[in-house]
C-alpha cells in the first residue's frame, strides 16, 4: 500500500509498506479521505517524527477486514475513528478524562496514521457510521470534538457575548458548534479574508480585523457596551493568548484550546482584580468524539464550506511545500 512518511524537516516521501493485519480486538480500515492537519504541517517543518512512520490522524474510511473478538462490526461498515487511543486504566482514564491518559498513543505520532491506503485501529475507538454519512465532512470529526470539549468546559448559554480569535479549523468548528446551540453572539477575530468568508457563512454575528479596526469600540458597539464575557482562543500565538485574557470583561472567561510553543507573559495584576478564569481545554474525550460524529452524521452541523480542496495522494508533497494560506482543510483522496 502507499504511506506518506516525513524523512526530515521539509522532506516527505510516498511510500510503499505491506498492508497491516488486524490483530485481536482491531480492525483494518480502508482510507477514503484523510485531512491534513496544522500538526501535520508542523511535524513536516521540523522533522521530529520517526520517518519510518506513517502521518496523518484524521479519516474516513470502509472497514476492510475485522479481527478477533471484534463483535458488532461488519465488511463495508464506514467509520471514523478518534486518534488518541487511551490505554483505558490509568487514573486519567478511569475518570472519564481519557484526553489526559498517561500512557496515551497517537495515530501519526507514536502509532502509525491515516495518511495510507489501509491502516488499522482498535475497535474501541472506531466510531460506525451509516451509508449515507458524508465521508468527506466526518473527516472534520476530529477537530469539532476538540471543539466540544471546549465548550464542555464553560456552561455556555444563549444569552452569552462571544468571541472566537482565530478562525482556523478549530475556530471555525468551534463557530459551527456554538451556532448549531443557538448562541447568536459570536464575534471572530480573523484577518485573512478568504477565513472571514467562511465565518460568514458559518453565521458569524461579526467579523472583525483587529489590525484594521478598533477593536474596543467595535466589541464595545456589537455588545451594547457590555463587552464579551467568554474568549475562546484558537490562533496559538502568545499575542493572541495575551488578548484573550485581556478581552474578556470582569469576571469573564477565557478558553485557551489551541498548541502554543512559545512562552506567554501574562499581565495577573488585571486577571485578579477583574477575576477573569483561564480555563484550558487539551483535545478531547471519547465520549466527545463520538459525540461529534453523530452531529456531522446526523446532519446538525454542516462543516462542508472548511473543505477548501480535495487532492489525490500523487499532490500530497506539493500541498505540503506550498500550504495555502487561504485553505482550511485539505483532503486527500484514496
Amino acid at each position: 500500500m502507499k504511506a506518506v512518511v516525513i524523512t526530515g524537516p521539509g522532506n516527505l516521501e510516498i511510500v510503499e509498506k505491506p498492508v497491516p493485519k488486524p490483530a485481536a480486538g482491531e480492525i483494518l480500515v480502508k482510507i477514503k479521505y484523510c485531512g491534513i492537519c496544522g500538526s501535520d504541517l508542523h511535524a513536516f517543518e521540523t522533522g521530529f517524527l520517526d520517518p519510518a512512520t506513517t502521518i496523518g490522524h484524521e479519516f474516513s474510511g470502509i472497514i476492510e477486514e475485522i479481527g478477533k473478538d471484534c463483535a458488532g462490526w461488519s465488511k463495508g461498515d464506514p467509520v471514523t475513528g478518534n486518534n488518541i487511543i487511551s490505554c483505558g486504566s490509568c487514573s486519567a482514564c478511569t475518570s472519564s478524562r481519557d484526553n489526559l491518559c498517561r500512557e496515551v498513543r497517537r495515530l501519526g505520532i507514536t502509532d502509525h496514521g491515516t495518511m495510507a491506503e489501509y491502516a488499522v485501529f482498535p475497535a474501541k475507538d472506531l466510531v460506525k457510521l451509516s451509508k449515507q454519512a458524508p465521508l468527506e465532512q466526518l473527516v472534520l470529526t476530529e477537530p469539532l470534538s476538540v471543539a466540544l470539549h471546549a465548550v464542555n468546559k464553560v456552561n455556555v448559554n444563549p444569552s452569552d457575548r462571544i468571541l472566537i480569535i482565530g478562525a482556523g479549523t478549530i475556530g471555525l468548528t468551534l463557530l459551527a458548534l456554538l451556532k448549531q446551540r443557538g448562541i447568536k453572539n459570536v464575534i471572530i477575530f480573523e484577518t485573512n479574508p478568504e477565513r472571514q468568508a467562511i465565518a460568514t457563512k458559518l453565521g458569524a454575528s461579526a467579523i472583525l480585523n483587529p489590525g484594521q479596526k478598533n477593536p474596543d469600540r467595535e466589541i464595545s458597539t456589537l455588545t451594547g457596551n457590555q463587552g464579551v464575557n467568554l474568549v475562546f482562543e484558537c490562533a496559538g500565538l502568545p499575542e493572541t493568548i495575551q488578548e484573550a485574557c485581556s478581552r474578556a470583561e470582569a469576571g469573564g472567561k477565557a478558553v485557551i484550546l489551541s498548541i502554543c510553543y512559545q512562552p506567554v507573559e501574562l499581565n495577573f495584576l488585571s486577571l485578579v482584580t477583574q477575576e477573569i478564569d483561564i480555563i484550558s481545554a487539551f483535545g478531547k474525550r471519547g465520549s466527545e468524539f463520538r459525540a461529534a460524529a453523530k452531529l456531522i452524521a446526523d446532519g446538525l452541523i454542516d462543516l462542508s464550506p472548511l473543505i477548501t480542496g480535495v487532492i489525490p495522494l500523487e499532490e500530497v508533497a506539493e500541498a505540503f511545500h506550498h500550504p495555502s494560506g487561504s485553505s482550511i482543510k485539505t483532503l486527500i483522496q484514496f
